[in-house]
């Protein structure tokens, strides 16, 4: 009986890894930024940007979030500590949606020096982080939507065609500047391989 119902649930267990959850960081991404007022948005299109134009942007991404997915050839694997779940499109305009989950494991020794006359003193970071960027890629541009989410922190960035937009926290996660560019660049990696 216990050996018939695992295997009944197996494949549901399975599907939890490829599930697409950009509505669920969205919405927890949305509660944090509005729980928490110490932030600063930088937005390359507008000089004063607000919690009501990144609210306004979330709105657009929920769009993405509620793609029918039934309707696209989806794919899984694993490249280092990188999970890349993706559903391709075979008609219409967007062409692909990526997901991509990593976690980083950080534990390094980071030296700190001072403008002041102090012996510089080092500090022992050891964080982990688990990071989701979102593509959405269409015929005509290859990363037309871009979110990037830490589980913790929150929203860090997304990008809409050509506008970007980033949230500098100022209680930020430790280690996550030491973390954030590598990241990036490993992601821009993927994104050129799974074109």
């Amino acid at each position: 009986m216990l050996y018939t119902l695992l295997l009944l649930l197996f494949p549901f267990y399975l599907m939890g890894t490829d599930t697409l959850l950009l509505q669920q960081d969205i919405e927890k991404d949305y509660a944090i930024l509005q729980k928490n007022s110490r932030y600063i948005i930088d937005d390359n299109a507008t000089t004063n940007p607000s919690f009501e134009t990144v609210t306004a942007d979330l709105q657009l991404l929920q769009l993405a979030a509620s793609l029918d997915l039934a309707k696209a050839n989806h794919t899984s694997k694993k490249a280092g500590n990188h999970e890349i779940t993706s559903w391709i499109f075979p008609d219409g305009d967007i062409k692909a949606l990526h997901q991509i989950e990593s976690t980083i494991n950080l534990d390094t020794v980071v030296t700190q020096r001072y403008l002041e006359n102090r012996p510089p003193t080092q500090l022992h970071i050891k964080n982990n982080f688990t990071f989701r960027t979102y593509v959405i890629a269409t015929k005509s541009n290859p990363i037309k939507l871009y979110y990037l989410t830490e589980a913790e922190q929150g929203l860090l960035k997304y990008k809409i065609e050509n506008r970007q937009v980033q949230i500098g926290y100022s209680g930020k996660k430790e280690g996550l500047d030491d973390v954030l560019p590598r990241y990036e660049k490993e992601v821009e990696q993927l994104l050129q391989s799974i074109k």
